[in-house]
C-alpha cells in the first residue's frame, strides 16, 4: 500500500498542466486584444448611428422637395405637409434658424433625435429651408436648401462632429 501511495505522489507529480507564467501570459494577451478591440467596436456603433442620422437628413430633403413641387414656396410647407408626405418621419418646427453655410454650423435650438426619427426643419424665406438632426453618438446633420428657381436647386450639407463644424459629408 505505501508503495501505491508513492507511485500515485510520483505520478500527480509529473502530471501535465500549464503553469502560473503560462496562465499569466494568456490572461495578458486576452486583456490587449479586449482593449484594441472594444474602443473600436464602440467606433462601429457611433458610425452606424451617424450614418442613420445623415440618411434621415437625406431622406427628408427628399420630403421636403416633394412639399416644394406642391406649393412652390417653402414659407408654405408646414410639419403637417411633410408629415402627410411621409410618416415614418416626425417633423418639428423650428423657431429660427438652424443651418448656417458661412461659418458652416448647425444651431441645435431644438433638440431632433434621429433615433426617433425627429427632424427638426425652419423656412428661412420663400426659397430657402434648413432641416437638421442629432444622431444618438451627438452629431449633428443638417442641409440647407437654397432654390432660386425650380429649375436650379441646390444644397449645402453641413455636419457638426464632436463640436467642430464643416461643410458637406
Amino acid at each position: 500500500m505505501r508503495r501505491s501511495l508513492q507511485q500515485i505522489l510520483r505520478a500527480g507529480g509529473s502530471a501535465d498542466g500549464f503553469t502560473l507564467i503560462e496562465l499569466l501570459v494568456v490572461i495578458i494577451i486576452i486583456a490587449v486584444l479586449a482593449a484594441v478591440a472594444i474602443p473600436t467596436f464602440l467606433g462601429q456603433r457611433d458610425r452606424a448611428n451617424d450614418a442613420a442620422a445623415y440618411s434621415l437628413v437625406r431622406n427628408g430633403l427628399t420630403v421636403v422637395q416633394t412639399a416644394f413641387v406642391d406649393t412652390g414656396d417653402y414659407l408654405d410647407i408646414t410639419s403637417g405637409l411633410l408629415n402627410a408626405i411621409d410618416t415614418s418621419m416626425t417633423w418639428v418646427e423650428n423657431g429660427g434658424d438652424l443651418v448656417r453655410t458661412s461659418p458652416p454650423g448647425i444651431t441645435p435650438l431644438v433638440s431632433a433625435e434621429a433615433v426617433g426619427n425627429t427632424i427638426a426643419f425652419f423656412s428661412e424665406s420663400s426659397t430657402v429651408m434648413d432641416m437638421a438632426a442629432r444622431s444618438a453618438s451627438g452629431n449633428w446633420y443638417g442641409i440647407q436648401v437654397d432654390t432660386v428657381d425650380l429649375s436650379k436647386t441646390g444644397y449645402v450639407k453641413v455636419k457638426v462632429i464632436d463640436g467642430s463644424a464643416d461643410l458637406g459629408w
